[in-house]
């Protein structure tokens, strides 16, 4: 079982009741992935790994801050009118910016750290994609 299929689930404490997305956090609603999720993933380890080369400490690191990421997304969304129909594509879209932020994050302190441009660090993202997902990526 890989890193991106096992699933976040959490009850989010103090939101607003009355609204889908409350409704969905007391039942424990998943946050549901999709492939922009698992691209998201695959950059988010590869910048991990540039400090750490170990798949294992990634991996756990990744699945540690998922539940923040899931919490983070449900208090970003607390207080937004959202219908049913369309909880799980914001629930998801709302996951994978949180994610997003956070490669950003890491793509900024390389360039800080190593002193260099982000040409150099998304140079060295995609060489990392490459070796530890090899055969994946066209």
């Amino acid at each position: 079982m890989g890193i991106s299929s096992i699933s976040q689930t959490v009850k989010a404490a103090g939101l607003s009741s009355g609204n889908a997305l409350a409704e969905a956090a007391q039942k424990g609603t998943l946050i549901h992935e999709n492939d922009v999720t698992a691209i998201l993933m695959q950059r988010w380890i590869a910048c991990y790994m540039l400090y750490d080369w170990n798949p294992h400490h990634a991996g756990s690191a990744y699945l540690g801050n998922k539940c923040d990421w899931v919490q983070q997304t449900y208090k970003r969304l607390d207080g937004t009118a959202i219908d049913a129909a369309s909880l799980n594509d914001v629930l998801t879209d709302t996951f994978n910016r949180i994610l997003l932020e956070d490669v950003e994050d890491f793509i900024q302190t390389h360039m800080k750290v190593w002193k260099c441009d982000r040409l150099t660090v998304e140079f060295q993202v995609a060489k990392a994609i490459a070796e530890i997902y090899p055969g994946q990526n066209p």
